[in-house]
């Protein structure tokens, strides 16, 4: 991942000066001392002072290479910069910014630049950058920043920092360790995800999630008593493994480990310590405890409890396998098969309801499930794809929501000994239902099959602290993904696992330095600019340096060069005069700074005129006059995918209409408010005739 310094300048055409930062993730710590108090006075400054200028461009844009090396390590990284000029007449690709959009910044205005900051992978710091190759999510690092100081961390594949004064900065947290989500896992330990080490808090949930969902959701997780777990899990299937692992780790530990955030803190702790120490733990725990640390044995007599023991009914299979070796990998109904078929999750409405948290009754979704049955048999069992299967139903069910949540998991659940098959048509593409009649003998097979492999898998380590992660791994899918009997920790897991979005703040205090003060300047639009985007936000303010003794018409006078400069709809800007924040004027002969000496205010509003208001480069998140009124109270795009309603055309979340991402939209989709209107508008035409 990193060379020592000789070897980088040796190989390097170009001379690059290296500059010393911290590993530290302290946000205490400043990683680069640039005396700057605005990102692009920083940005600038850096790229003067310390940057080669490579002998290429990307599209025309320069690229500039600088040399940081850590003095805890003695390793060197290239930070490659490629300083992107957006043009209005550049048909190439998308001139706004999606990222933008998606984190709930689309109201921003257009930047006339952004700043790549790379540190490519170490096989490719000799190749030149391209248009493609800055796009790959392969990085070490890969952050685009806007010269307003908004930017986002696109990738990062490497625990080293690097940073310099921005405004926010945001990114999609989706780091994983093996199988199991960081965000949820250190969500859980610390109460803050991977990248809160750098100061990355809630930003946006998806699906309508706020901020006191997500800090509830970690408040209950991380809350959980070691204790309450265990008696929890008593007299289940998997009792004795959770007692061993949490016992295991309560011996190893000088401190009382009460709360699953207190135990999992240490796990990871443990799991970072070097495999000799480790083992010392190990032995310890287990001469204190007189417990060997042997592999768990397949039968201690007791059948009840372990997932590694063996029952009558494997025996049985086992002694009739050779008769049954055709039946286990294919189930035969006549000309029936499963080949290819997962088998049901659920032999009745009552489990599938209780599994799947779903709002209706199992009655309700037993009733629904028999006109599904009706229409295939008025059909004679023939191949329905979803959107034909739905529209049949709907004048005998009525409530969309149920025949969208039915028809999602109705493959999951037995209907007496017929199963309703979902399936993507190959050519189609369109998601497609059939019934199937399967005798239970075969699923019964199928099921003990699944399971043992089930169980066998479940934890593939031997003894508790052999390989932490192991252990970790099975409390993660144990006790967070599914609980027994409850399902609030597994509903808060899927809270925090559908937070993504987190930001990087640096406040306004922390741009400030001896010589110069640091304001922020919104822009307050016209009467008729207002009425023309009521619903939309302002755009945030301007980051204006100006001397300590400046008055209010030099802060004027460096507003308008600092809008200019920065901003495509303000590139003919004329500021008329500066306000308060709450609209009351300000005499230009005024200092900023005043009452001995103390700042009168770092936030400022600004009029004026001349808004380029025609061109297209005005937001980040475009012109398009779209909604965002989905059931899960989302009210703007979070990245998810959506679909536009065909009749009043707002967007709703196609997960929240139970149409999976690798299903192909329906050709016509109507939401729930406008089917109902289209139903009683039929019923009325009827009625009139």
């Amino acid at each position: 991942m990193a060379i020592t310094a000789y070897d980088a300048l040796t190989e390097r055409k170009k001379p690059a000066k290296i500059i010393n930062f911290s590993d530290s993730a302290s946000s205490s710590s400043s990683l680069v001392d640039l005396s700057s108090t605005t990102f692009l006075d920083s940005i600038r400054s850096l790229l003067s002072d310390y940057a080669a200028t490579e002998d290429y461009t990307v599209h025309g844009n320069t690229v500039s290479c600088i040399f940081l090396y850590s003095e805890e390590t003695g390793a060197v990284f290239p930070l490659f910069t490629v300083e992107e000029r957006i043009s209005e007449g550049d048909l190439s690709h998308n001139l706004l910014c999606d990222v933008c959009r998606c984190v709930g910044w689309g109201h921003h205005y257009v930047t006339k630049r952004k700043y790549h900051l790379i540190i490519p992978r170490i096989d490719k710091w000799k190749e030149p950058l391209t248009r493609e190759t800055i796009k790959a999510s392969t990085h070490l690092m890969h952050g685009v920043i806007h010269c307003n100081g908004f930017g986002h961390l696109l990738c990062i594949n490497t625990d080293d920092a690097f940073q310099i004064l921005m405004l926010k900065i945001s990114l999609d947290d989706i780091s994983r360790k093996g199988s199991m989500d960081l965000r949820l896992l250190h969500g859980v330990a610390y109460g803050r995800p991977w990248f809160g080490k750098w100061d990355y808090m809630f930003s946006h949930g998806s699906f309508g999630i706020r901020k006191e969902q997500y800090s509830r959701a970690i408040c209950i997780l991380s809350s959980m008593e070691v204790d309450k777990i265990k008696e929890d899990f008593s007299g289940t299937r998997k009792e004795r493994l959770i007692k061993m692992i949490i016992n295991f780790y309560i011996e190893s530990s000088k401190t009382p480990l009460v709360t699953l955030s207190e135990l999992l803190q240490f796990m990871l702790a443990f799991a970072s310590k070097a495999p000799v120490e480790r083992t010392t733990a190990m032995s310890l725990v287990a001469m204190s405890s007189n417990h060997v640390s042997n592999p768990i044995p397949e039968d201690d007599g007791d059948t009840s409890d372990s997932s590694f023991t063996s029952s009558p009914d494997d025996k049985e299979e086992s002694d009739n396998n050779e008769n049954d070796s055709d039946a286990d990998d294919v189930l035969v109904d006549q000309d029936t098969t499963m080949v290819g078929m997962v088998p049901p999750k659920y032999n009745s409405f009552d489990a599938m309801a209780r599994g799947e948290d779903a709002r209706w009754s199992a009655k309700r979704l037993s009733n629904a499930a028999q006109a599904v049955l009706k229409v295939f048999n008025e059909r004679n069992n023939s191949v329905i794809t979803r959107q034909e299967l739905r529209e049949a139903v709907r004048g005998s069910i009525g409530d969309t929501g149920l025949i969208d949540f039915l028809l999602k998991h109705i493959d999951k659940v037995l209907i007496g000994d017929q199963i309703v098959q979902r399936f993507t048509n190959p050519e189609s593409r369109m998601l497609q239902f059939s019934l199937r009649k399967i005798t239970p003998p075969a699923l019964e097979r199928e099921a003990k099959k699944r399971r043992k492999t089930q169980e066998t898998d479940e934890w593939r380590s031997t003894t508790p602290g052999l390989d932490p992660y192991e252990d970790i791994l099975y409390l993660y899918q144990n006790l967070l993904l599914s609980y027994p009997d409850t399902e609030v920790y597994s509903d808060a897991s899927e809270v925090i696992l559908n937070c993504k979005g987190f930001v990087k703040e640096w406040p306004l205090l922390s741009h400030q330095e001896k010589n110069s003060l640091t304001v922020s300047c919104q822009v307050l639009p016209n009467h008729e600019e207002v009425l023309r985007d009521f619903t939309r936000k302002l755009p945030p303010g301007e980051l204006v340096m100006v001397p300590q003794n400046a008055t209010i018409r030099e802060l004027k006078s460096a507003a308008e060069k600092a809008l200019r400069d920065t901003y495509f709809v303000m590139e003919n800007f004329e500021v008329l005069e500066i306000r308060k924040k709450d609209l009351e004027k300000i005499d230009e002969t005024s200092g900023v700074k005043s009452d001995g000496n103390k700042i009168m205010m770092t936030e400022f509003l600004v009029t004026g005129f001349g808004l380029d208001t025609g061109t297209e480069l005005r937001y980040e998140g475009g012109f398009d006059d779209w909604t965002v009124e989905c059931r899960c109270g989302a009210r703007d795009d979070d990245g998810e995918r959506m679909v536009a309603c065909d009749a009043c055309k707002v967007w709703h979340h196609t997960k929240c209409h139970s149409i999976e991402d690798d299903e192909v939209v329906p050709q016509v989709f109507l939401c729930n408010r406008c089917f109902g209107d289209s139903v009683r508008s039929k019923k009325r035409s009827v009625a009139n005739r």
